[in-house]
């Protein structure tokens, strides 16, 4: 890519995932078993060619520390790229205050000693391809100083995107209205928080937030400024989800069990590439039964599973039964118990109740490291 370009991941504003994101980031949560969901914006990013990478963290610092790691795994060459995560720790413990704008300015000099011509940005909380090297030939070719890209939903506007912004597009294409999905109507034009901007652009953007308002964040400004600032929209189709809640966590992450489903977002020519770990293969016992699962490495299966998602790790005793349920890295379901619609979280001891049974619309969660 000749043109320099900076990709930067903005992790502020993401919806909750209650006891899941409790300690951790919502972007890095884990995704069927062995994911997060910030490799996807980050594999985006390193398939398009963009060298250098920035991540705007809010908080829970650790969590993505601990899986983004040096950043090896997303930056192509690491002597012409440069991988950073981007914290404001003045402003972490007062939530005001605490914006995707402010972190910039506090990581300023990532942007200056880059001095890229143009920067993407992009949220972890919409799942989708992106092949950011065409669309910033297409966005340059059109003369715009910002495109924002969204897709359009014909049905399930009423139960998914909910807080989302709905955009309205002119006859040219260029987005006149924004504003939050309320769920009142079941088709329309969805933003997926990604934008392509130039550099001076954005700063020009970051200096009318900070002089207009503190508290104000990307999303305010281009809201407040939507008259005299031109955006451009671009439509992404194929497969786009909106994680936003552990209902949705659960049942699209099973909706992947389905070969069609999953060859839609896995692609042989746009790997999702994620930190690896040196663990061993899964151990299947005499007697266990397993049907439409997806497991990760070092897990020991005793028992029966269907339409299941398992970290690494994961130990199923001999009796137990586990239906649509995701269970993270070194959780145990002890033996002769039953468990369906369960989110289990990291470390997890599921060895008492003999049984537990939620709904897709309200999945039982188990935190971290909980014995039940």
């Amino acid at each position: 890519m000749a043109t320099k370009v900076v990709g930067l991941v903005d992790c502020f504003n993401l919806p909750s995932f209650g006891p899941l994101t409790k300690h951790r980031l919502r972007a890095s949560t884990v995704f069927l078993g062995r994911y997060c969901y910030i490799d996807f914006p980050l594999s985006n990013f390193r398939n398009s060619g963009i060298p250098s990478i920035g991540i705007l963290c809010p908080g829970h610092i650790r969590s993505l520390i601990r899986h983004v790691g040096n950043g090896r795994s997303w930056i192509g060459n690491t002597k012409i790229g440069d991988f950073q995560v981007l914290y404001d720790e003045p402003r972490v413990s007062s939530p005001g205050y605490n914006t995707d704008i402010a972190c910039i300015q506090e990581n300023i000099n990532f942007l200056k000693t880059l001095h890229p011509d143009y920067v993407v940005i992009a949220s972890p909380n919409r799942i989708y391809e992106a092949d950011y090297h065409q669309l910033l030939k297409e966005h340059i070719a059109s003369g715009s100083r910002i495109s924002l890209l969204y897709t359009h939903v014909e049905k399930g506007l009423k139960d998914h995107f909910i807080g989302a912004k709905k955009v309205t597009l002119s006859p040219n294409g260029n987005v006149v209205h924004r504003q939050p999905n309320l769920g009142d109507s079941d088709s329309g034009d969805i933003s997926l928080a990604s934008l392509i901007l130039d550099y001076p652009r954005l700063e020009s953007l970051r200096e009318y937030g900070q002089s207009t308002s503190s508290f104000f964040d990307l999303t305010d400004v281009l809201s407040y400024l939507r008259p005299s600032v031109l955006v451009r929209g671009v439509e992404i189709s194929g497969y786009v989800r909106c994680f936003d809640s552990l209902s949705h966590h659960l049942t699209q992450s099973l909706e992947l069990l389905n070969q069609d489903v999953f060859n839609s977002l896995f692609k042989e020519d746009w790997p999702i590439h994620t930190r690896s770990y040196d663990t061993p293969p899964s151990v299947y016992a005499s007697g266990a039964k397993v049907k439409n699962c997806f497991l990760a490495n070092g897990c020991k299966i005793e028992g029966e599973l269907e339409n299941c998602i398992l970290g690494r790790g994961v130990v199923v005793k001999k009796g137990a039964k586990v239906k649509n349920s995701i269970l993270s890295a070194h959780t145990i379901i002890g033996e002769d118990t039953t468990r369906e619609n369960v989110i289990a979280d990291r470390d997890a001891q599921i060895i008492h109740s003999s049984r537990i049974k939620g709904t897709f619309e309200n999945p039982v969660c188990i935190e971290r490291g909980d014995i039940v």
